[in-house]
């Protein structure tokens, strides 16, 4: 049995900066495979993640929904269940994207026996899970932006960016946010080498004049990605706009000009 996850793709460099979101869905996948085995013990399991729906010019995950379908394909992979394993509801990455699109390439590709799970949706153990994690977040400790801040590894740039000058006097009780396990550069009640949570740290950065540590380079690579980023959005917005229009003037899905 051949189990295909296809998760949402993310702009390489988010990955590279510290976000977790490449991590938590292999750990998913990896434990819904270990479930899949255990319900199915006499089935060879096989299991594919893969990333879709990326836009712009910018190096998204890998590797990519529409170039793994093709390889099974051609692997001799008849019959497939695809898994939409960051999608939390139907809409239009599953449906259309998914359901539509990719079936077509799997299709095309020899694979003829395709079959999808349902999304999340409304189902009742989600829902449940979702209030939980509402009821805890509303009863633990208050974050201020400087805090939120910090446990997101935002700001301590050079140019533009949030600055955070001095933390000295930050709590931080209840920061748990992405990157909360990172360093949280803290600065010396005397205004020496900079601590983190009271263990001094070292580096070859240079510094701001208040113990903190920063990186010229890095600084100057994360504007970069940023800039591209911002670009490759308003790509995709374009995009998405010209074919809403096309799909208005032509009264058929935009996929019909690609394939009849």
């Amino acid at each position: 049995n051949i189990y295909f996850f296809s998760a949402h793709g993310v702009p390489q460099s988010y990955i590279e900066a510290g976000d977790p979101y490449q991590s938590q869905i292999q750990t998913c996948v990896d434990k819904i495979s270990k479930q899949i085995q255990i319900n199915n013990p006499k089935s060879d399991v096989q299991v594919h993640l893969s990333y879709q729906s990326r836009v712009g010019p910018i190096e998204w995950l890998r590797p990519y929904t529409d170039d793994v379908l093709p390889q099974l394909g051609n692997d001799g992979v008849r019959n497939l269940v695809v898994v939409p394993i960051s999608f939390v509801s139907e809409h239009i990455e599953t449906l259309e994207e998914i359901d539509i699109e990719y079936r077509e390439l799997a299709e095309e590709n020899g694979i003829s026996n395709w079959r999808r799970a349902p999304a999340l949706n409304t189902d009742e153990i989600f829902i449940e899970d979702m209030a939980d994690m509402v009821y805890e977040a509303l009863n633990s400790p208050c974050q201020s932006v400087t805090e939120a801040c910090v446990a997101n590894n935002v700001g301590i740039t050079i140019d533009g960016g949030i600055a955070v000058d001095d933390m000295s006097d930050i709590s931080f009780i209840g920061v748990g946010g992405v990157g909360s396990d990172a360093d949280l550069y803290q600065t010396t009640s005397s205004g020496g080498s900079a601590t983190t949570s009271g263990t001094p740290t070292s580096g070859s950065g240079t510094s701001n004049g208040n113990g903190m540590s920063i990186n010229a380079q890095e600084s100057g690579k994360k504007i970069q990605a940023e800039a591209n980023e911002r670009f490759g959005g308003r790509i995709a917005i374009v995009a998405v706009a010209t074919a809403i229009l096309i799909e208005l003037l032509s009264g058929k899905p935009i996929y019909h000009l690609f394939w009849n």
